[in-house]
């Protein structure tokens, strides 16, 4: 440091004495050397000054903090003395006054204990009046004030006393509800329900229920009420979801009664190859008890609180009936695919039918339960796919040509096509309901089997459908795909598919992890059968997704056979306008299209009025647009890069453009022109003057292709570039002699 301080005044002197005749200076350098030292020394004396002011007022500050510290020690150190002899104190009078402090709380547990014993007894004694005055509200209020006491009890290490509190609720809800299921069931007589005989049955229609009167719909609902009011519902899952109200229950009484003795009995009703009787009683009760339920139950629902509805809790009962007989009847009929299947179709006619009548819903335990067993889930779904695989096999099985023929005019898709998608429908109509997505996904891998089944059959009749594209099967098969692929692509973006996409996804990641879903053997089935058979999708992709690009791959395939099929017929009556055609003719009259081009036109124009009579517009679409760019291809390479023209030869090719090819497309567009636009910019090449000609050749041969794209710019050439633009030039008979 010392050294570089040194250095720099020495550099600093020699600096300003570079030379001898410079020493005059000296003096005057010193002063001003000293001055600087002084005003140095001034501002140091200052800021020295000014930190002493600073650091003594910090000091003085510290000394007041140390002394409020200590104050505050010494307080603290008084409270804590005094807290020590208040405990003290506490100790000891507790230790004297031992005994008087039990005999104080034994007298106080003993006053805590009557009290509650006398609040109980209050309570029964308002229960009693309120009977005899038949005060509804009383009676609810105060059997719920029992519940609270039993409630508040209920971590009482006072055995004695909580069984007492309990065993007088038992007491009172024996009474209120043998009381009260007795004045329903009389309630009910008056309105003749439950209505068991048939749906014939007009107690409750407008004209026969003016005969009751306000105090019998009363009764009802308040009997009703009461039974809503005093029971508690269970808290188990399972319990919960099998879960009947107390007054559906006294209303089902005597149906379930029936029902075991016509179906559950030695009846000749009951009968397991007849399903359709027992599920035409239910619907029957079903759709007789409907109205009655809503107009009088239901109010008694809503008075209480209760979000469930009176429709749907009977029809829950309906259901569990329904298992119950099921349970027995399935193992019966499991081995015979005919019974096994009706019973199937009952039961989902059944569903059906209780999701439209009553608004029951999927929360609710499933019709579908019995056949969800892990043994009878999987003769299920083999039997499903036996029957679905023999329907395809039917359906290609028919003679003639009728499966591709369209059942509605004016409609592309043939029956074949519409069959189909009426069996995928139905695999779907049937396993909608089912409550577990192992099961669900089970058979959407069916759906997927069969789509998959399906495209290899077209693919196996095409092969001999190629050889006439236009007046075979081909464009009734190609209509089918169209028709197959939108379909699903709409199906798979309904819910119940993003549903069903979900939890592939999910079933999937777990079947990875090494996880289980489920701990039920049946679930666990699934999964295996799941990976077995199914590849999941990416989360953005749909359950069909594999499907509809397999379908996409084969119907690209037949567009691009009828593409061929028009192009090769047309190219095959172009020899004598590529070949023939003297397009070199500097006199060439432009007055017509060129003879030789009408065959080719008229060809063209056949070909694709018969497309689209045959195939659908969106493939129809395609089918164009590929055969246009096809033969705007050809016109390029085969025409004009085969041929020498004057520009006579160029006006007469740009005139069978704009008057021949044109007007054929232009049936299907507005704009013709722009699937032709290399074409276009080739005409502008072969009518250039003359004059022009060697000048644009020698340019675009002499320039970059930054110089020969500006080149092509001026002319208003867009989509060629240097070397087509040169090949173009090249064929000016014209201009010869400089190539």
């Amino acid at each position: 440091m010392d050294n570089d301080l040194s250095l720099r005044v020495i550099q600093a002197i020699n600096n300003e004495f570079s030379d001898i005749s410079s020493l005059g200076k000296l003096d005057k350098y010193r002063e001003g050397l000293l001055e600087k030292q002084s005003s140095i020394e001034e501002k140091l004396d200052h800021a020295n000054s000014s930190i002493s002011h600073e650091l003594q007022d910090l000091l003085n500050s510290g000394d007041e903090l140390d002394k409020r510290v200590g104050q505050i020690s010494d307080q603290n150190q008084t409270v804590i003395d005094k807290a020590r002899e208040c405990m003290e104190e506490c100790d000891n009078f507790q230790h004297d006054n031992k005994q008087i402090l039990n005999d104080i709380s034994i007298v106080r547990g003993v006053t805590q204990y009557t009290l509650w014993l006398r609040l109980i007894e209050q309570i029964s004694l308002d229960i009693s009046v309120s009977l005899e005055t038949q005060d509804k509200e009383q009676i609810i209020n105060a059997y719920k004030r029992i519940v609270e006491v039993s409630t508040s009890l209920k971590d009482s290490k006072c055995s004695n006393l909580c069984t007492y509190v309990e065993s007088t609720k038992s007491h009172w809800y024996n009474i209120l509800t043998e009381k009260y299921i007795t004045k329903l069931q009389e309630a009910l007589k008056v309105f003749n329900c439950p209505f068991i005989d048939s749906l014939d049955n007009k107690t409750t229609s407008g004209l026969d229920c003016m005969r009751i009167g306000r105090e019998e719909v009363n009764n009802l609902q308040d009997a009703v009420e009461i039974l809503l009011s005093i029971e508690t519902p269970p808290q188990n899952k399972d319990d919960i979801q099998n879960h009947l109200w107390l007054p559906i229950k006294v209303l089902m009484k005597p149906l379930r009664k029936r029902f075991k003795f016509h179906f559950l009995g030695t009846k000749t009703t009951n009968n397991p190859m007849k399903p359709e009787w027992f599920f035409s009683q239910l619907s029957a009760w079903a759709i007789s008890h409907r109205q009655f339920l809503n107009e009088y139950v239901q109010p008694a629902y809503d008075r209480v609180g209760i979000n469930d509805l009176a429709v749907l809790d009977f029809a829950k009962g309906l259901v569990l009936m329904a298992i119950e007989k099921l349970e027995v009847d399935v193992p019966l009929v499991l081995d015979d695919d005919v019974l096994f299947a009706h019973t199937i179709d009952e039961v989902i006619g059944f569903s059906g039918d209780l999701g439209k009548t009553m608004q029951y819903t999927a929360t609710e335990p499933s019709i579908l339960q019995p056949l969800t067993e892990n043994n009878v889930f999987n003769r299920w779904l083999s039997m499903e796919r036996k029957f679905a695989f023999e329907k395809v096999d039917n359906l290609f099985m028919e003679t003639g040509s009728s499966v591709w023929e369209s059942e509605v005019g004016g409609s592309f898709t043939p029956r074949a096509g519409e069959m189909f998608l009426a069996l995928l429908l139905s695999v779907t109509e049937r396993y909608k309901l089912l409550t577990s997505s192992s099961h669900r996904l089970q058979f959407l891998d069916l759906q997927t089997s069969l789509v998959e089944d399906f495209r290899v059959r077209l693919v196996q009749i095409v092969r001999h459908e190629k050889e006439s594209p236009l007046s075979s099967n081909l464009c009734p098969i190609l209509n089918t795909l169209d028709h197959l692929m939108l379909v699903l692509a709409n199906w798979a973006e309904t819910p119940f598919f993003l549903k069903l996409a979900l939890d592939l996804s999910q079933a999937k990641k777990s079947t990875n992890n090494g996880e289980d879903t489920d701990n039920h053997e049946e679930e666990k089935e699934g999964e295996r059968r799941m990976e077995e058979y199914v590849t999941v999708p990416e989360f953005d992709r749909t359950v069909f997704q594999s499907e509809i690009e397999g379908l996409k791959f084969v119907r690209d395939q037949l567009i691009n056979e009828v593409v061929e099929c028009i192009y090769y017929t047309v190219t095959a009556r172009s020899v004598k306008y590529r070949s023939e055609t003297k397009w070199f003719i500097e006199d060439l009259p432009v007055e017509s299209v060129s003879p030789a081009a009408c065959e080719m036109l008229q060809t063209l124009a056949f070909g694709l009025d018969s497309a689209r009579k045959r195939i659908n517009p969106d493939s129809f679409q395609d089918v164009w647009r590929q055969l246009a760019a096809k033969i705007h291809t050809f016109l390029i390479e085969e025409v004009v890069l085969h041929n020498k023209f004057a520009l006579a030869g160029g006006q007469q090719l740009e005139y069978d453009v704009v008057t021949g090819f044109f007007p054929i497309f232009g049936e299907f567009t507005n704009t013709p022109r722009a699937y032709f636009h290399h074409l276009m910019d080739v005409l502008i090449l072969l009518k250039l003057p003359t004059s022009m000609v060697s000048l644009t050749l020698t340019g675009l041969l002499d320039t970059c292709d930054q110089g020969a794209a500006n080149i092509l710019a001026e002319l208003k050439i867009r989509t060629l570039n240097k070397d087509r633009a040169v090949k173009v030039l090249k064929c000016r008979i014209d201009r010869q002699e400089i190539i």
